[in-house]
């Protein structure tokens, strides 16, 4: 069969992506990778058929498209810490800016028109979108393709969309404005397409789930998720010597991830504040930071190795503790190889809910930002290292995660479901 994947240009969220992209290309079937022109690099660099789609999306370097803080605004009113404690105000204002601004700029305009156009000639089987990339349920919509999201961490969409629906229906005729239901009518019915009342769910949350995330981590929303182990993938890389090199010292992680000081503007922590509070640790710190990051910091302590990039799948099996951001890609590969973490949650999606639920199996430690100080920062790393039961608690995380179906396990399910969904025939 033809798969489809779409996905806006952001490296962490085409990460996400590839290892099934690579297990349905190595069960036989054609795969091809839509994007923005500005993700065709990292695309065809992990071995895959990109699509250009669109104009660049620039994230982080242009000044087309929203602000940061918008972006920051619009995922704080998704990541919501109880649904129920959200009112009709809250719930319509982050449908409203997230459908005009977020879902637009991610994945509307021109490269909607070039996604729908290649589905309806290349005619897929089954397109897979990433979680805020909703062109692709319209391009399947308009191909008659089965279509899935791939999730990329906790599914604060569905959840508050669940939340928004329950609330509309709530309110006064008179009072129900529905964005999210206008937004995609008004997105089918450039290609000929009709919208009724029911398609919005599944526009909006996919025909089924491809699920990533660690067990024990979901929401019970109802919806049919399809649970697939995340294997890790970091890009092309090549392995620096040094990693494997006999060491003396307890080897630790410091890694704020891509999405920060990449696509958002910069990193929410003081790196210059975190490496001040490691410096009288007896550790090999190894630092993933840019010149950028490093820039505030008017010198480096003897035992911090910084590096730009470091594939993380490699670097992660020699480390006795990891100190990170919270991020989904990275947390995959903490959990991965069963390392003890101490988490500062960035901002900008379900950092700290992640942090939260590592602490909570006893695999780490979670440390807001704001009450990040020396003593915090050196406490925290002194108990992962020192007291046992944060190995032991990674560990049985580990295995946990071992024991979901790989993405070469979960293929045959995915024809099958595709069989059931495709209106094609």
């Amino acid at each position: 069969m033809r798969v489809l994947f779409t996905v806006f240009a952001a490296k962490t969220h085409l990460y996400n992506l590839v290892p099934m992209a690579w297990a349905l290309r190595s069960a036989g079937h054609q795969v091809c990778i839509a994007s923005q022109p500005d993700l065709m690099d990292a695309v065809c660099g992990s071995g895959l058929t990109g699509l250009p789609v669109g104009d660049e999306l620039r994230m982080g370097g242009g000044s087309r498209g929203p602000t940061a803080q918008t972006f920051q605004g619009v995922s704080g009113d998704m990541v919501w810490a109880d649904p129920d404690d959200m009112g009709w105000e809250k719930a319509l204002g982050a449908f409203t800016v997230g459908c005009s601004v977020q879902y637009e700029y991610f994945a509307g305009g021109a490269m909607l028109d070039e996604l729908v156009e290649f589905a309806r000639d290349w005619q897929p089987d089954l397109v897979i979108w990433d979680a805020l990339t909703f062109a692709g349920a319209i391009a399947a919509r308009a191909c008659g393709a089965a279509h899935a999201r791939m999730l990329f961490g906790l599914d604060y969409v569905s959840r508050t969309y669940q939340r928004y629906r329950e609330l509309l229906l709530r309110q006064p005729p008179e009072r129900r404005d529905d964005p999210v239901s206008d937004w995609l009518r008004g997105r089918l019915d450039r290609y000929g397409l009709d919208f009724e009342e029911p398609d919005a769910l599944e526009l909006m949350t996919g025909q089924w789930s491809i699920d990533p995330t660690p067990p024990g981590m979901q929401f019970p929303l109802g919806l049919r998720y399809v649970p697939v182990r995340q294997v890790p993938y970091n890009g092309p890389a090549s392995v620096p010597d040094w990693i494997h090199e006999r060491r003396t010292r307890p080897r630790v992680a410091l890694s704020l991830g891509m999405s920060g000081r990449d696509l958002m503007g910069g990193d929410t922590i003081s790196v210059e504040r975190l490496l001040a509070g490691l410096a009288d640790f007896d550790i090999e710190l190894v630092a993933t930071l840019s010149a950028v990051q490093l820039a505030s910091v008017s010198a480096l302590p003897d035992h911090v190795r910084a590096v730009e990039f470091v594939p993380l799948n490699e670097l992660l099996p020699t480390c006795a503790a990891v100190i990170h951001h919270g991020g989904f890609g990275t947390v995959v590969n903490v959990l991965t190889h069963g390392v003890p973490n101490l988490t500062v949650p960035a901002p900008w999606w379900d950092e700290a809910d992640l942090g939260r639920h590592i602490a909570e199996r006893g695999a780490g430690l979670v440390v807001a930002p704001e009450a990040l100080g020396p003593d915090t920062l050196r406490t925290g790393l002194a108990r992962l290292l020192n007291e046992p039961s944060f190995a032991e608690g990674a560990a049985r995380v580990r295995d946990e995660l071992l024991a979901v179906p790989s993405p070469h396990d979960l293929v045959p399910t995915i024809e099958a479901l595709t069989a059931e969904h495709r209106t094609r025939r």
